[in-house]
């Protein structure tokens, strides 16, 4: 069984991985690059591999980055089965159509090309094959099951078995430790070979306990000088564990009394998808769907769906809070948004996830002082704020006891889906404290298991 690494290597996005037997020939996801112009355009390369020879993709979650080129994957002739979790088939196909949306407009506004077409996009929920957690499914003379990864809703790492046996494990994300609704990450099973995901490699969280404590902070010091509070949010996941913190904080008296905007008409159909799969909620989260109680709801909270309501939170009287995608900052309604309270210093901008290398986000978390946004160059005096334990990837502490806890502990590790000196740094830690072979494989390259 061999494994080829065409994304994700040495970089955060792009996630893509093929393995091939004597006879069967699967992708582990197929994600867009993401982060820059050059990220951009290396969407647009030929695949290097034979789309038409592929006999199945199994997908490990809905982010842009480990599905955004399954359009372009069905448009080059593959025509096999696209395996998912049931709400990842939802959650992708809000993704993909987003995605879609924002390639007309950039076509029709900076004539940049399409990478794909719509029937493309439909092509890829026909081929969808819903498998629950769990469950063994067959594809070939490869067997492989979805295990909870705790990452986003429906999100899984693969555990996969060779013709000669040999098991393979594909993290995907792996998920931070107590995130509402969430379901705590697997334990892994007996695995020969680890192919894990080195996003925060090199760095430890902020406590966890201290999340919502610094949310409060954030929002009464906002509100309290009369400003405006901007929260960069990515619309799955993120944005509905921010809502139901802002909730319990509501439910607590916390909360400073204020108007909350969700500007984010994707982000508002993923909160829906996801209350219609409580079976997938941790505990907590099942309770309170079992009392009636709507989890991401709040005192003062406007869904602006279309661009017309959007539009009205520009008029709304301060103080405010507006929760806006993406969660980069490298589209989307946020950048509107930004462009007006960039440069208010009573307002404030809240990071609250992983910013990729070359996107507005990385550039306002590193502290520049001026940037451009919709073609304005902006002085940034707004105060720019972050939480880190609001992350959904797993820190180092995490990932290494993840691997210390599988059933039999793998024999080799490839550490992917990070910045070069993140995957390295994971890698090295592996091998220091569990006595591992851990790799950094670059683009192409392959091994055999």
């Amino acid at each position: 069984m061999d494994i080829s690494f065409f994304g994700a290597a040495r970089e955060v996005t792009g996630s893509c991985y093929l393995v091939e037997t004597g006879t069967t020939r699967v992708l582990v996801d197929c994600g867009m690059f993401q982060g820059g112009s050059f990220a951009e355009t290396r969407n647009f390369h030929p695949f290097d591999f034979d789309a038409s020879l592929v006999d199945a993709v199994i997908v490990t979650h809905a982010h842009l980055d480990h599905t955004g080129r399954l359009p372009k994957l069905i448009k080059d002739g593959f025509a096999g089965k696209i395996f998912v979790t049931p709400p990842t088939a939802d959650l992708t196909k809000l993704v993909l159509i987003d995605a879609w949306h924002i390639m007309k407009e950039d076509f029709k506004r900076e004539y940049r090309p399409l990478l794909y077409e719509q029937k493309d996009v439909e092509g890829v929920m026909e081929r969808f094959e819903r498998i629950e957690e769990s469950h063994y499914q067959t594809i070939g003379d490869l067997k492989f099951r979805f295990r909870e990864a705790g990452h986003i809703f429906g999100s899984s790492f693969v555990e996969m078995t060779g013709p000669d046996g040999q098991r393979v494990t594909f993290s995907g994300d792996i998920g931070n430790d107590n995130v509402p609704i969430l379901r705590p990450t697997a334990q892994m099973a007996e695995t020969d070979l680890l192919i894990i995901e080195s996003t925060y490699g090199n760095r430890i969280h902020e406590d966890e306990s201290t999340r919502e404590a610094k949310l409060r902070e954030v929002v009464t010091k906002t509100i309290g000088r009369n400003g405006v509070l901007v929260i960069p949010a990515f619309a799955i996941e993120r944005t509905q564990q921010l809502l139901y913190e802002l909730h319990d904080l509501a439910d607590k008296g916390l909360l400073p009394r204020c108007d909350v905007y969700l500007d984010s008409p994707m982000a508002i159909d993923a909160s829906g998808i996801i209350k219609s799969y409580p079976e997938y909620f941790d505990a907590e989260a099942m309770r309170l769907a079992s009392m009636g109680e709507d989890m991401f709801a709040l005192p003062g909270l406007h869904l602006t769906y279309d661009r017309q309501e959007s539009k009205t939170i520009n008029d709304a009287p301060r103080p405010k809070i507006i929760i806006a995608g993406a969660g980069m900052m490298n589209g989307g309604r946020v950048r509107h948004h930004l462009v007006r309270y960039l440069g208010d210093p009573k307002s404030s901008v809240l990071i609250i996830g992983y910013q990729s290398e070359g996107t507005l986000g990385r550039k306002l978390y590193r502290g520049d002082k001026k940037v451009e946004v919709l073609g304005e160059r902006i002085e940034v005096k707004a105060e720019i704020a972050s939480i880190g334990a609001y992350s959904a990837h797993a820190d180092q502490r995490k990932l290494v006891r993840w691997v210390k806890t599988a059933a039999k502990q793998p024999t080799r590790v490839y550490c992917t889906h990070g910045d070069e000196g993140a995957a390295i740094a994971l890698a090295t830690k592996i091998h220091e404290e569990l006595g591992i072979a851990a790799e950094v494989p670059r683009y192409k390259d392959q091994i055999t298991v």
